[in-house]
Parts: C-alpha cells; structure tokens; sequence
C-alpha cells in the first residue's frame, strides 16, 4: 500500500476507534491500524527506591517539632509518586515496519532500522545496539518484567526484513 493509503487508513481507524470507546463497543483491532505490535512491561527498581525513601521519611522526620504534618505530606509524596511511576509510566518497546521506538527516562525515543547495529537475544534480556554513540536498550526479564519470549519472535521477523544482524545467546 502507499503511505498516503497507510495515513488515511490509520486515521480512519483512530477516528472509529474512538467512535466505538465512546459507545461502549471494543476497538477494531488487536494491534494498531499501522501495524506495529507493543510490549510493556513494569519498572519495579525506582518505585521501590522511592517507597523506601517515603517510609524513610516516616520514620526520620516523626519526631521533628513544628514539623508535624509536612512530614506526613512528604512521605506520602514519595509512595504517591512511586505508585504512579509503576502503574503510568511503564517501559515498553514498539515495532513497526521501519523503527523501533522505546520509553527511556528522558522520553520516548524512534531508531531507524539503518541506525541499529545488531540486536541481541539471550534467555532473559533483548538488547538493541544502535550506530550512533554506541546506545543500546536493553529489555530484561528480572528489571524491567518484560515479555522476553513474546518480544523475541517478532524483533526475529523485524529483523528478516530490515537486514539487522541478529545475535542469538
């Protein structure tokens, strides 16, 4: 198909999607309309670190005079925001056609498939080299709770089309 097919049938889909949420109904499809799949999976390592901050807080500042209810609002703060982080702001890697998109800590990031290196796949982690500066992403199982297994069939068909070297551990 053309892309300007492509943009137009993208569009329409998101538009009935839409449509369909409004009334109660399911969306069209299971993958999205330019058909490229996501896997998620959950940041655990720093939302622990900040609820063991906010329950540190607890404990430090419980004592303090004329502090009474900021140390309540701090500690509360940090578990809040460990909450959000582990329920909202999940890792995850998209595969499209053309590029690989991730969220990284300073927002979602878009490879070419020109610009990947190799991609290497052992039991529990996928990593991804890219040309420039030598980056890589790299997707576990213990860190990050990704679907390795799931994620390493079709970065396999990704890289079959796109001419990326292809590392099996």
């Amino acid at each position: 198909m053309s892309r300007k097919w492509e943009r137009m049938v993208r569009k329409n889909t998101k538009v009935s999607n839409t449509q369909r949420k409004k009334s109660g109904k399911g969306e069209i499809a299971g993958v999205s309309a330019d058909g490229s799949v996501t896997f998620k999976g959950r940041s655990w390592f720093l939302p622990m670190l900040l609820v063991a901050t906010g329950v540190f807080c607890f404990i430090t500042f419980r004592n303090q005079p004329g502090q009474e209810q900021l140390y309540w609002i701090t500690g509360a703060s940090y578990i809040f925001l460990a909450f959000l982080m582990y329920w909202i702001r999940r890792p995850f890697l998209k595969i499209d056609k053309k590029t690989l998109s991730s969220r990284r800590f300073g927002g979602n990031r878009f490879m070419e498939a020109d610009q990947i290196k190799d991609i290497t796949m052992s039991k529990d982690a996928i990593v991804i080299n890219f040309k420039p500066k030598g980056k890589r992403w790299v997707f576990t199982k213990l860190y990050h709770l990704f679907p390795v297994d799931s994620a390493r069939e079709k970065l396999q068909e990704y890289a079959e089309k796109n001419n990326v070297t292809l590392i099996k551990d």
